[in-house]
């Protein structure tokens, strides 16, 4: 019973912690989505208005446009994100000269900061002096400077390509490390039956990579339904809104509009959407997942 006893008074910190840290802004995020806020001279004025703000967002063409945009993202980090994740880790899992140099230097956009990357891009997509619009120019493939980031349908891409730079070193990592784990005996089998590559691929390779597919899906949903940070940095949301993402709304609304209900609410009906697609994604795979 002493020992018991003394068991929970070494894990309590660790619980303090964890309660204070995530519980406690979890629970008063929710408390704070069903009240409108104001700020005053006497500090936050709550006015209790039930599931109102709920209703906003959920009516909002603000939100449903930010939602899109961002789905976009999701669906090309998905899609391309992992498509080159996995072709660049079935490269680096090949033996080559300079392989260990090759499978370091992947990692580089994954290991920057994130005010060095941000930095790195606008200096790249710079309508006036940047690099790719030089290079461009010297290879004779336009004939006059590109503002990237200004126009509306280019910049939601050119901030695409910055995220799939930005993520794909992690399913390179994943990728590759579940690649390591197959035995060499199943392709060797496969070969001597007389198996083309796309039948060894789509045969063995695939079927056994679907544990860290569904995982890769999983996490880049997550991840990219919450990408703020290249888009506050680059575009800040614009030209107009037409970069503007859920999370970069979610700031707006909070920090710039002051409205901490309706950011919360904002922030649940996210949270609940990401939920249903994971309950989903799961469904969806679990038959294809045997192990």
């Amino acid at each position: 019973m002493l020992q018991k006893k003394f068991g929970y008074i070494l894990i309590f910190p660790s619980f303090l912690v964890i309660t204070l840290v995530l519980f406690y802004p979890l629970i008063y995020s929710l408390f704070l989505s069903f009240y409108q806020t104001s700020v005053g001279l006497g500090g936050l004025k709550l006015k209790f208005v039930g599931l109102n703000n709920y209703i906003d967002v959920l009516r909002s063409s603000e939100w449903w446009m930010s939602f899109l945009r961002t789905a976009y993202f999701v669906f090309y980090d998905i899609f391309v994100g992992m498509s080159l994740g996995l072709g660049i880790a079935i490269l680096l899992n090949k033996n080559f000269r300079f392989r260990g140099i090759a499978r370091t230097l992947v990692l580089f956009p994954y290991v920057l900061p994130t005010i060095v990357k941000a930095l790195m891009w606008k200096w790249i997509y710079n309508s006036d002096y940047g690099f790719l619009n030089s290079l461009l120019y010297q290879l004779g493939i336009i004939n006059h400077y590109i503002p990237w980031l200004s126009e509306p349908k280019l910049a939601i891409h050119m901030l695409i390509i910055v995220n799939l730079w930005e993520g794909t070193p992690f399913a390179i990592i994943l990728y590759l490390a579940a690649l390591q784990t197959i035995p060499n005996e199943l392709y060797e089998a496969a070969e001597i039956d007389g198996a083309n590559s796309w039948q060894i691929f789509s045969k063995i390779t695939l079927p056994l990579l679907m544990p860290i597919n569904l995982m890769l899906i999983v996490y880049k949903t997550i991840a990219t339904f919450k990408i703020f940070d290249i888009v506050y940095a680059l575009t800040g949301g614009g030209p107009g809104t037409t970069t503007q993402v859920v999370a970069h709304l979610m700031y707006s609304t909070v920090f710039d509009s002051l409205q901490f209900g309706k950011g919360a609410s904002m922030s649940f009906i996210l949270l609940i959407i990401i939920l249903v697609l994971v309950y989903i994604y799961t469904k969806l795979f679990k038959s294809e997942i045997n192990y």
